[in-house]
């Protein structure tokens, strides 16, 4: 070989160089393949939010067994409920609150 190319393949900034092109290609190619390969396509079709978050709750929220902590639960939500609908003291229904500036 030329003495010229003997000092430009001995750099080591042309071997850098060289290492990330040959890890580049190999990682182009691995991308290109799962992208147009029929091997690795799932037949799955996405699911929708909701029944993604119906799933994680029943995995994850349990029955009350207890009919007595049931009834206790079904009496704070009614009492929630209807706290929630009642306007606050001074408030009429329909009536919209003033922004207040501090």
């Amino acid at each position: 070989m030329f003495p010229i190319y003997a000092d430009v393949f001995a750099q080591p900034w042309f071997i850098i160089l060289m290492l990330l092109i040959f890890f580049g290609l190999i990682v182009f190619a691995v991308i290109m393949i799962k992208r147009h390969s029929s091997l690795f396509k799932s037949e799955e079709a996405p699911k929708s939010e909701e029944e993604v978050v119906k799933e994680e709750l029943d995995r994850v929220l349990e029955d009350v067994e207890d009919k007595a902590a049931a009834e206790q639960m079904a009496n704070f939500d009614q009492e929630e409920a209807i706290k929630d609908e009642a306007p606050e003291e001074g408030e009429e229904l329909g009536e919209d609150k003033p922004i207040e500036n501090n």
